[in-house]
């Protein structure tokens, strides 16, 4: 039975479940901007498709690959929010991809009243589920769309099936198709659900949702072009992979906003996140040996039904996200941004069934797993934000190089999509930055460091301009030119210190940056390298002496 809690508390638990939640919509609100970024250029390019041609036609183009994702959900969203408003708007389409993660988190607070308990028991699941380690699904239109809504629809499908009734079941279903249309691991929401259906010994409603997996099956590979280019996972030796696998699902232990290369100055607690998801594998694993009796007494009950289905779900989309995505970078590829939600999400999932096996018995330690929880979210929080401005500024000068090197009948085309409102600071000086004339322009600055990498250019430069937390569009970017294009980098500002607690107002050294240049940005030929300075609504360029030759990758 759930214990009487006087009214004070239970606002006061409330209230603090609110924090994370209202960071983060804050941090939209305010670094959100309608541009495109990255994969937003393709999406919206894609809806031209879904101007012309019979229905048909455009009902097939929704189900067009993207990558290695049949994207039907968020073209279904970029569709609609396009018919209703007229325009693509970027600030917005956000809030509708955080909606998705607002979703899970109902879910699971569904799942928690099953319990009976304390609000007080659930105040870690917040904490943990809305932080910055997320950066680059909250600003970025299609990523947050698509990578909060497969979990949203992954958790409800497992919460219908859960219910065990016929109308849950068919919701489920539903849910599920649309999860596999969702993004590359929707489908095992069908798979998993398989498995889930006969922990319930619903053999009847197995053989239904075995077809429609099948013909979910049948039609995402249909004229499916495998991606030939991404690097091999054969790259890195099989430890590489165990060790990966323990990563993903442990990454909410790493507060920082970046690994790999572009982790300037710290290394990833790699060790911690293994050891954090091998505590997620092994709890999953105790659990299900645990209560394996309730199949066999056939007393299943939605907490646990529910459960299982999200463990199968993320142990299987964790086994083939590191065979898709670990030989780019090893097992700290696993921590980029736009995975990092599963982390959290799977703990949730853990530490609702550890709840509901000690139930009131051990309130010391929820206390201090509540304590560890808040203060590992909030440092995420702060330390994360420079991965929220980068992005930001990423955004705008991915901008530049659209309007500058797409053809004008193209971005003319575009219009039909979007059309942007925004003026960022750049605009007025397009025709100067782009001028052939900057090629033969006097040496006026110079790079401290330049090195070349197989993916990419690094420099650094002292005594130069950079951000703040209020101005993210202000500071240093870097120009590279060539006879044919132009294109505009945003260069990296330096924290004082990884892990360094500064307040706001000196989040950034004020002197000196880092840049990275992606080499798959860049069209083949030579380029000259600028740094172009906005501050106090000023621009200024000056050109260096540094010259790079682009071939291929």
């Amino acid at each position: 039975m759930q214990r009487n809690v006087p009214v004070w508390p239970q606002i006061i638990y409330g209230l603090m479940m609110l924090i994370p939640i209202c960071i983060l919509l804050w941090i939209i609100f305010r670094y959100a901007i309608n541009l495109p970024y990255w994969d937003d250029y393709l999406v919206q390019e894609h809806l031209l498709n879904l101007k012309t041609g019979s229905l048909r036609q455009k009902a097939g183009h929704l189900f067009d690959q993207h990558w290695e994702h049949r994207i039907v959900w968020t073209r279904i969203i970029f569709a609609a929010y396009t018919k209703i408003t007229g325009s693509l708007n970027y600030y917005n389409l956000p809030f509708i991809g955080f909606a998705g993660l607002l979703t899970l988190l109902g879910i699971l607070v569904a799942v928690f009243r099953l319990l009976r308990l304390p609000p007080g028991y659930f105040l870690p699941v917040p904490f943990m589920l809305f932080t910055l380690q997320s950066h680059e699904n909250l600003i970025w239109g299609m990523a947050s769309i698509q990578n909060f809504w497969i979990l949203a629809f992954a958790a409800g499908a497992f919460y219908l099936i859960a219910q065990n009734s016929l109308t849950g079941r068919l919701l489920a279903l539903g849910m599920g198709v649309m999860a596999t249309f969702t993004s590359g691991n929707g489908a095992l929401v069908l798979i998993a659900g398989l498995l889930v259906l006969a922990y319930q010994k619903q053999w009847r409603f197995m053989g239904v949702w075995a077809l429609v997996t099948l013909g979910c099956l049948a039609g995402y590979f249909t004229n499916y072009q495998r991606i030939t280019f991404f690097p091999s996972p054969f790259n890195y030796p099989f430890i590489d992979w165990i060790k990966a696998f323990f990563v993903f699902l442990g990454a909410f232990a790493d507060p920082y906003p970046y690994s790999g290369s572009a982790a300037l100055g710290y290394e990833n607690p790699l060790w911690l996140t293994m050891l954090l998801g091998a505590i997620v594998v092994g709890s999953a694993f105790f659990f299900v040996l645990r209560y394996r009796y309730t199949w066999l007494a056939n007393e299943q009950t939605p907490l646990l039904t529910f459960c299982l289905g999200c463990l199968l779900f993320l142990l299987a989309t964790t086994t083939i996200t590191v065979y898709s995505r670990v030989g780019f970078a090893g097992p700290a590829y696993m921590l980029q941004g736009r995975y990092k939600i599963y982390s959290p999400f799977a703990l949730s999932v853990v530490y609702l069934l550890w709840i509901h096996t000690v139930r009131t018995h051990m309130l010391r330690p929820i206390g201090l797993i509540s304590a560890l929880v808040i203060v590992q979210s909030l440092l995420s929080d702060y330390l994360c934000l420079e991965g929220i401005i980068n992005q930001h500024r990423r955004t705008v000068a991915e901008y530049f190089n659209y309007i500058v090197n797409t053809p004008a009948e193209r971005q003319l085309a575009i219009q039909q999509v979007f059309r942007s409102t925004e003026q960022p600071f750049f605009m007025p000086e397009v025709p100067v930055l782009s001028n052939k004339h900057l090629l033969e322009a006097p040496v006026t600055s110079q790079l401290d460091t330049f090195a070349e990498q197989r993916f990419m250019y690094n420099m650094t430069k002292d005594n130069a301009v950079n951000p703040t937390v209020d101005l993210p569009t202000d500071g240093s970017y870097l120009l590279f030119k060539s006879p044919h294009h132009t294109y505009l980098f945003p260069a990296r500002p330096v924290r004082p210190a990884p892990a360094a607690i500064s307040g706001f107002d000196s989040y950034f050294t004020k002197d000196h940056f880092y840049g990275q240049v992606l080499k798959e940005k860049l069209a083949p030929g030579q380029y000259r390298i600028g740094i172009l300075t906005n501050q106090n609504h000023q621009l200024r360029l000056a050109m260096t002496n540094r010259s790079v030759i682009f071939t291929s990758l």
